[in-house]
């Protein structure tokens, strides 16, 4: 049966909805200093089912995961989707990274990031590397 299941996931996912859920993870908790970190603020895994907070590079990992119903074989074609949108302007995840760990930085900005994202994900985006089939 969860081969069934496995065979009928999705595997191209729509930036809009990684963003949006992305969105979604980052308002219920934020962090810096990690991609994810538990409710004890420690640094943990994105994907781990601990994780409460999140950077917008954690919340990217997570969004997909979520959106994929945990199956990771299509993970990192539909991550760059949603790192290429938040990256826009900043171009690089280490960018991203310390844009967000900015010791002025709160959630409020990084939520208005994922709303710039969404504003510009209609525009034509790099493709990211597709899973080998």
């Amino acid at each position: 049966m969860e081969e069934i299941n496995r065979s009928n996931a999705r595997c191209d996912l729509d930036i809009r909805e990684i963003l949006h859920e992305g969105r979604r993870l980052v308002a219920q908790g934020w962090c810096q200093g990690a991609m994810a970190k538990d409710a004890q603020g420690r640094a943990v895994e994105a994907a781990s089912p601990v994780a409460v907070a999140f950077d917008p590079l954690g919340a990217i990992e997570r969004a997909v995961l979520n959106l994929l119903a945990g199956e990771r074989r299509y993970l990192t074609q539909n991550y760059y989707k949603g790192f290429y949108a938040l990256t826009w302007e900043l171009h690089t995840h280490a960018r991203l990274a310390a844009w967000n760990d900015d010791a002025m930085r709160c959630k409020e900005d990084v939520l208005e990031r994922f709303d710039l994202a969404l504003a510009h994900a209609t525009r034509p985006m790099p493709h990211a590397p597709r899973a080998a089939a």
